[in-house]
């Protein structure tokens, strides 16, 4: 379990590294992580059969005898065949056949004292070939409240498949063997669900939570703080040679610059509502520098000379620079720096627009400062306003589909190559979805979902909860 909670991490710690340069964020969507697990039952079928005796004998077989009170002892010797497991839903059906030799003499006794000597032994399962039964073991898990596991286990009554006679007189104890070994296996039953009837993963839960409470390096892109929020477990079923499980982690991830202090919480009490859906849905964050982005326009179109529209104007005015800032919670602000006849600063803002089909993010809705507008162009407003926010609104272009694209490949590259020791994965981004902006300081925030599947294999024999 420890393993594929490191898996849930290592996903949340995307928000990190997938799409660049982060800022500080206190972002409070949640992401939420779901991840179907198949571990095949053939590792844990072999430990059985090496487990479990093949042979078992009375006491001292096969010269010594088993006394029960005064006046019978017997001796015998029980092999199986090779365990036969079958998996379906939330059973885990366990059987074998059952091979057995038994002998057994008698004499009389009265208060326990000898009257005569033991009679000669009466065999069963020797010169007419080995007596058979068939032996069977239901067990069914079920997931109980408090992160525990409950493993219940139902021997269904052996089914002899031929009798066993024994003595010149063919006397059948078939049933008083069945009666026997059904007392061995009601003893096994209870047994096993002493020592493992309760899986309490708890303990393991707890401590992974704390775990996800403490800042984790990302290096120079700064802390990831997890905040989880809950655990579930989805499901829980075998299928064939397999059990088939889905476990998730909901949690409200943030990227900081400096080191944060660890706030410790105390998990939920108990799972949280299963989620059918094997999927995982991560909230990140894009922070665009606006110095970047004004480096970026002024390198690539400045400076630009733009004609009046029309009227009695005739001189161009020419933009030399820009510069991109914030304006509120999501609008941007642009510093056009003029020279010329009209030399001095334009200020106008605009709201970002993101286009599906393209993938550009753009600018859209720009106004003018009408004070500086008026005060720096003059009569001459009338003719350069629609050119001048057309020009804006053609060259405030950046392409973030390449970008996310390009991440999008090295993201899934990354979950088909983790190295998670017992757990082999694979996954798939299915969508990269833009979610919405919001200014903080000197940074616009593009919040991003990420929508894909991952599927985990665990190799039980190097696996252990």
């Amino acid at each position: 379990m420890s393993k594929l909670l490191r898996i849930c991490l290592w996903l949340l710690s995307f928000q990190a590294t997938a799409l660049g340069a982060w800022g500080q964020t206190l972002v409070s969507a949640e992401s939420e992580i779901n991840i179907p697990l198949r571990m095949s039952l053939k590792p844990l079928y072999q430990w059985v059969e090496r487990s479990v005796d093949t042979v078992f004998t009375s006491e001292g077989y096969p010269n010594g005898w088993v006394q029960k009170g005064c006046d019978l002892r017997y001796r015998y010797k029980f092999w199986r065949s090779p365990l036969r497991l079958r998996a379906v839903g939330q059973t885990l059906d366990l059987s074998f056949t059952g091979n057995y030799q038994m002998e057994g003499s008698s004499r009389v006794c009265v208060r326990g004292v000898i009257l005569s000597p033991w009679t000669p032994s009466c065999r069963c399962g020797f010169s007419e070939g080995p007596r058979k039964v068939e032996v069977r073991f239901l067990n069914k898990l079920t997931i109980l409240p408090r992160y525990q596991i409950q493993l219940s286990i139902q021997p269904e009554a052996p089914k002899p498949i031929d009798p066993c006679k024994v003595c010149i007189w063919n006397q059948d104890i078939t049933q008083d063997v069945m009666d026997g070994l059904w007392e061995e296996m009601v003893t096994a039953k209870k047994e096993i669900e002493k020592e493992y009837g309760k899986i309490d993963l708890r303990p393991q839960l707890i401590q992974n939570w704390s775990n996800m409470n403490r800042p984790i390096s990302l290096g120079a892109y700064g802390w990831l703080m997890i905040r989880p929020l809950g655990f579930r477990l989805n499901r829980l079923e075998a299928k064939g040679d397999s059990i088939d499980l889905s476990v998730g982690l909901r949690a409200r991830p943030v990227v900081v610059n400096n080191v944060p202090q660890t706030y410790m919480t105390a998990p939920p009490v108990d799972w949280e509502k299963p989620n059918m859906k094997d999927d995982f849905r991560i909230q990140m964050e894009l922070d665009l520098q606006y110095d970047s982005m004004s480096q970026i326009l002024n390198r690539s179109f400045l400076p630009y000379s733009i004609k009046p529209e029309k009227g009695p104007v005739r001189k161009n005015i020419q933009i030399d620079s820009l510069h991109l800032s914030a304006e509120g919670a999501q609008r941007i602000n642009c510093q056009l720096h003029i020279s010329g006849k009209y030399a001095g600063t334009l200020l106008l803002s605009g709201k970002p627009i993101w286009d599906s089909t393209s993938g550009m993010l753009g600018l859209s809705e720009i106004d003018f400062d009408l004070k500086t507008r008026h005060k720096l162009l003059g009569k001459a407003a009338t003719w350069f306003d629609r050119p001048i926010r057309r020009w804006l609104e053609e060259k405030f272009k950046f392409d973030l589909a390449a970008t996310l694209e390009e991440k999008r490949k090295w993201i899934e590259q990354q979950l088909n190559e983790a190295d998670t020791g017992p757990l082999k994965c694979t996954g798939k981004l299915n969508r990269v979805k833009w979610s919405g902006w919001e200014n903080r300081n000197q940074v616009l925030s593009i919040q991003i979902g990420l929508e894909g599947r991952m599927q985990c294999t665990a190799d039980l024999s190097r696996f252990s909860l």
